[in-house]
């Protein structure tokens, strides 16, 4: 579903992503970790071109993310984003954040739109917030409206940035549920998180990133039990005791 061959990624004199060869099958779900600034971010933001390339080649679902006429927003349906901070719209309300990128995007009629984005919000919970606005929410309940929000779009990938870094504790719970649910469903997902119980007990594959690079990736089980770069071994042991 997903293919990374020689991904190379710049800012400027800064190399953030170094040879990159990574792939994820149809319906798996691999969660991306490592220490702050290696690299997992730019990684998945490649994935659906909100980070340009410098080298190298990404696939969707047989689709070349840089061959000469691909339609960008065609890619940003079909691989969805969940933001740390949300990005909803401020001044639509809960139900509009929904409806408005079936409408321009996709020409589902507003009715329809409305329909499913009413389905979605009872499914995460939050039907009785759908005439409110994104301000009158709590952040936990935002990041589940952006969730409903991503599914909407029937995407065939869903890509989540550390979905629950800037919750409060007691909030991120009820998110990582909904993701649990969407990890049966056969969504093909790569998730960057912190959440190391909900990578072991969800992940199909870990890949573990330090400095741009992929320094390893294995089952759960052998990640976290038999880690086999010193880095990795670093780094759980950082995580898990704190």
């Amino acid at each position: 579903m997903i293919l990374m061959e020689g991904v190379q990624k710049y800012y400027g004199d800064f190399h953030a992503l170094k040879n990159i060869d990574f792939q994820v099958r149809r319906g798996e779900i691999v969660v991306v970790c490592g220490p702050s600034g290696s690299g997992k971010s730019t990684l998945i933001r490649c994935i659906n071109r909100l980070e340009e390339i410098d080298e190298g080649r990404i696939e969707v679902d047989g689709m070349d993310l840089y061959a000469k006429g691909t339609d960008i927003n065609k890619i940003r349906a079909e691989a969805g984003m969940v933001f740390q901070h949300f990005n909803l719209f401020p001044h639509l309300t809960i139900l509009e954040n929904i409806t408005i990128a079936q409408t321009k995007v996709k020409g589902v009629p507003k009715k329809s739109a409305e329909e499913k984005a009413m389905a979605l919000l009872e499914r995460v919970g939050l039907a009785h917030k759908a005439h409110d606005y994104p301000g009158a929410l709590s952040g936990g309940q935002k990041q589940r409206v952006a969730i409903a929000r991503t599914l909407a779009m029937e995407p065939k990938v869903i890509l989540f940035d550390e979905p629950t870094s800037a919750l409060d504790p007691e909030m991120i719970g009820g998110v990582l549920d909904v993701m649990r649910s969407l990890a049966k469903e056969n969504y093909t997902i790569v998730c960057v998180t912190h959440e190391m119980g909900f990578a072991r007990e969800v992940g199909d594959r870990i890949v573990f990133m330090d400095e741009g690079e992929i320094i390893e990736e294995d089952s759960p089980e052998e990640f976290f039990q038999r880690p086999k770069s010193e880095r990795a071994k670093k780094f759980l042991k950082e995580i898990l005791t704190h």
